[in-house]
């Protein structure tokens, strides 16, 4: 049996839930109140698996009652009682377990129990696997303080030490994680998460839409050994600032230290750097909230590939140097230098043909464009050209 607590201004309603939770069998109603105030009071006394709650209650509404939960870290369930559009909540998680739509359906209510059932044996086993852990770090002598590993640069990734992946629930669960995690250090106004990932949607819902990310996202944390990691208070989230490092601070704070040197940037120096760059910040995904930070980051990146290029050349590492600008100009193709870098490598290579094929492909890119390449452009294969006769 499961405990759950009801929350619901109007007698009926509570009623109603009341006597279809009780029908299924495997509910004991432990309480009722109707305020989220009376609510936050029996639930510390009461200490039920879930909490059934109307989402439109004076004085505290049902998501505020949720984020006083989630900020508490109060292992418990939450379940919404909503009259909301039904096609909305279905098209952002169709397997949430967080939603009862009104008027009530009783098979509806009996799937909604059983997936709760689920998660309170899972959270049991949880509690079990997290006491032994703590058992065991007692014991042990040598401290390990748990960390997150978040790459951002390519794709978004997140595993824990034991590498173990976070199982992203929704794409949106997996863009506020992105989006607190980027901001680290940062409180971050629900408002302002509200605007950022749902800029089109009504108010009252993307506030519903928040709370059922931080809910899935705080369950995921914790199975991944990270419980208590999202916080929330006055109205603001953030993640444990000693939660983790992401692979683009790491690239970023080694780009700035390159930066500072003013000469003698050696190879071995660029190549670690960029050997950090994977990819495009946050890469396939459609976060408007990143697109500046992505750019300017892309340019840190190609102006370490480009510095890296010409100190092949010194080297005469030619091969090594068409690597570097060919990657550069899959992100950036436009880049009229970098097509010079590889026309120089490849006709240092002897690989004539490829300098008039590379040649050929600036014209069609800049043609797309309506600009011609530039004097020194030109002049460089006008040269090569001559060069190459005998």
């Amino acid at each position: 049996m499961i405990r759950a607590l009801l929350v619901d201004d109007e007698e009926h309603a509570l009623n109603i839930l009341r006597i279809l939770l009780e029908r299924t069998g495997d509910v004991e109603i432990v309480g009722e109140a109707t305020n989220g105030f009376d609510a936050l009071e029996k639930l510390k006394r009461l200490r039920p698996d879930v909490v059934f709650s109307d989402i439109e209650m004076p004085g505290m509404n049902g998501v505020e009652l949720a984020e006083r939960i989630g900020a508490g870290n109060i292992d418990v369930q939450v379940v919404f009682v909503t009259a909301y559009d039904r096609y909305a909540i279905s098209a952002f998680e169709k397997d949430a377990v967080d939603y009862l739509l009104k008027p009530l359906e009783m098979d509806r209510l009996v799937k909604t129990v059983q997936r709760v059932k689920k998660e309170v044996q899972k959270s049991a086993g949880r509690d079990e696997i997290a006491a032994s852990a703590e058992e065991l770090e007692v014991r042990s002598s040598v401290e390990r303080p748990p960390q997150l590993n978040v790459c951002f640069l390519g794709g978004v990734s997140v595993h824990n030490s034991r590498k173990m992946r976070m199982k992203w629930r929704t794409g949106k669960e997996r863009e506020l994680f992105s989006f607190l995690a980027f901001r680290k250090g940062e409180r971050v106004h629900r408002d302002v998460i509200v605007e950022a990932l749902w800029p089109e949607e009504h108010y009252q819902k993307s506030k519903v839409y928040l709370h059922t990310c931080v809910s899935f996202l705080r369950k995921d944390l914790r199975q991944l050994g990270f419980d208590g990691a999202l916080l929330y208070e006055s109205e603001k989230y953030h993640l444990k600032d000693d939660l983790f490092e992401t692979d683009y601070e790491v690239f970023k704070r080694r780009a700035q230290k390159l930066k500072a040197v003013s000469f003698g940037r050696s190879v071995e120096a660029l190549e670690s750097a960029l050997d950090l760059y994977q990819g495009t910040l946050f890469k396939d995904e459609d976060y408007s909230w990143a697109e500046e930070d992505a750019l300017k980051l892309e340019q840190v990146a190609g102006e370490l590939r480009m510095e890296l290029a010409a100190q092949y050349e010194e080297r005469r590492d030619y091969l090594k140097m068409t690597d570097v600008i060919f990657k550069h100009l899959a992100v950036s193709p436009y880049d009229e230098e970098a097509y010079r870098l590889l026309m120089r490598a490849q006709f240092a290579s002897g690989r004539h043909e490829e300098v008039f094929r590379i040649y050929h492909v600036l014209l069609e890119r800049f043609g797309e464009l309506g600009i011609e390449p530039s004097e020194m452009t030109v002049e460089l294969y006008n040269e090569i050209r001559r060069k190459e006769r005998p």
